[in-house]
């Protein structure tokens, strides 16, 4: 099955940090239509019905989704900008800062569903304080470009690293790198499992 293939490709991993008790997430689209926008939804519902089981405090807010947006333009060129230089360069002192138009968005979380097909990723925004992060979901072409199953498990995976999980070694895992999806599986939730020790790094960072 084609669940992870996505992810297998290759994400960033961001870096761990302490995110608000109730994230607000921005969800940037070009399209009313966007089919993307729908599984967005599943895969924060999806963390915050595992947050609630865990007893931790923190929450994703309602994602408030915005077409076409004037800032848009200046997210994606971030985004190519990020994708090129991910493999040589980490987020740090040496990384240039993001565009205005992207730290001036109100929101803990900003979720682009990108026109371009570049790597899906979780970007921790440098010298930014409080920790805030881009998280780009690529416009992924080909026979599973449209399959919701492929991009709420990649979205889910990608906001997992906002939350402060890196990747584990389990490969039929959501948190999986690499993965392997020919053989994965979704468990009762609708969506590959966690490990016992991502959920024990939620519990760390997020506090009961």
């Amino acid at each position: 099955m084609p669940v992870v293939a996505a992810l297998a490709i290759g994400t960033l991993t961001a870096a761990a940090g302490e995110l608000p008790d109730k994230p607000s997430i921005l969800v940037l689209t070009a399209s009313a239509a966007d089919d993307r926008v729908a599984p967005s939804r599943e895969a924060i519902a999806f963390w915050n019905d595992r947050l609630a089981e865990l007893g931790v405090v923190s929450r994703f807010a309602e994602p408030h989704v915005v077409v076409e947006s004037p800032v848009e333009r200046a997210l994606e060129n971030y985004a190519r900008q990020v994708a090129q230089r991910a493999t040589r360069l980490p987020a740090g002192d040496a990384e240039p800062p993001p565009p205005a138009a992207l730290v001036d968005l109100d929101a803990d979380v900003v979720l682009l569903l990108s026109r371009q097909d570049i790597l899906s990723f979780t970007w921790p925004l440098p010298r930014v304080s409080p920790p805030r992060y881009l998280v780009v979901i690529r416009k992924v072409r080909g026979p599973y470009r449209t399959d919701p199953m492929v991009t709420k498990h990649v979205v889910a995976h990608e906001l997992g690293h906002a939350l402060g999980l890196d990747h584990n070694a389990e490969p039929h895992t959501l948190m999986c790198g690499p993965c392997q999806p020919l053989t994965a599986e979704p468990d009762a939730t609708g969506f590959l499992p966690l490990t016992a020790g991502d959920r024990v790094r939620l519990v760390e960072l997020h506090g009961r």
